[in-house]
């Protein structure tokens, strides 16, 4: 399960089962393995711009996300946003895994009614905890989106992979209830700095660019600022600004290109 150039490669997929359709949905899994394959360590990618969801069914997968280290056990399940980097570890483990596009992931965010918090969760994951009911309800629906992803290329494909991954997400968020979170924050004052560092890079990011003005505006030293962006993104808050610009500015130039292609299916 490698991020190579932001996407996953046939090459790195090993003997897993991989597609891709035209670089905005990928997924990957190892199902039809027998035991738990091995999942060979690969040095560190940076993830520019996709939403990384993977579910492992069973044994281990160990990452590192951004100097966060993790060990995802079976029936777990794991989000990791754009502007974070991904290091695999060697593993053992059966797991299937998408990479969608942020702009699309924002669409159907918005199809589906979910609350779309794409900017705000840039730099961050989120790792759950599911039982196993919920996690077979989960694997059925990727497996509509695989069985999709394997038909011949057709004008409207697209259409009905986004209309099965809009289910998928809608299921996800019906199925959080009672869910159990792991906690990876340690101190919730810097977290909330954080968070509103966040909030006011969304806001700000266009006309400021200076980590004194996030600094002054949260009333801390430029100084705490990036030892506060540092242990939630193992980047300083200048290398932080500058991923989000870049983040920002792509999502932009994809809108635009995606709203004019897809309104040729639009009546």
């Amino acid at each position: 399960m490698i991020l190579k150039g932001d996407l996953i490669t046939k090459a790195d997929a090993q003997s897993a089962y991989f597609s891709s359709y035209d670089g905005k949905y990928t997924i990957m899994d190892n199902l039809d393995q027998r035991e738990d394959p091995v999942i060979y360590a690969r040095e560190e990618i940076y993830n520019s711009e996709y939403v990384y969801v993977t579910v492992v069914l069973r044994g281990t997968l160990r990452l590192i996300v951004s100097g966060t280290r993790i060990e995802m056990k079976a029936n777990e399940y794991l989000a990791v946003m754009p502007c974070m980097s991904v290091t695999v570890e060697e593993s053992r483990c059966t797991f299937f895994t998408f990479l969608t596009s942020s702009y699309l992931m924002a669409d159907i965010y918005k199809r589906t009614n979910v609350l779309n918090r794409l900017h705000y969760e840039a730099f961050k994951f989120r790792h759950v905890r599911f039982t196993p009911e919920k996690i077979a309800i989960m694997l059925e629906c990727y497996k509509r989106i695989k069985r999709e992803h394997q038909q011949e290329d057709y004008p409207r494909k697209e259409v009905v992979l986004r209309a099965y991954l809009g289910a998928y997400v809608a299921k996800f968020y019906s199925l959080l209830g009672g869910t159990e979170p792991v906690n990876y924050v340690k101190n919730s004052r810097q977290y909330a700095f954080f968070n509103e560092f966040l909030k006011l890079l969304n806001q700000y990011h266009k006309e400021e660019r200076a980590v004194q003005f996030y600094a002054k505006t949260l009333g801390i030293t430029p100084k705490y600022l990036s030892t506060i962006v540092h242990k939630y993104t193992n980047l300083t808050a200048s290398q932080a600004i500058d991923q989000y610009v870049v983040y920002a500015i792509k999502q932009t130039l994809y809108n635009n290109e995606y709203n004019m292609d897809y309104g040729q299916y639009r009546d």
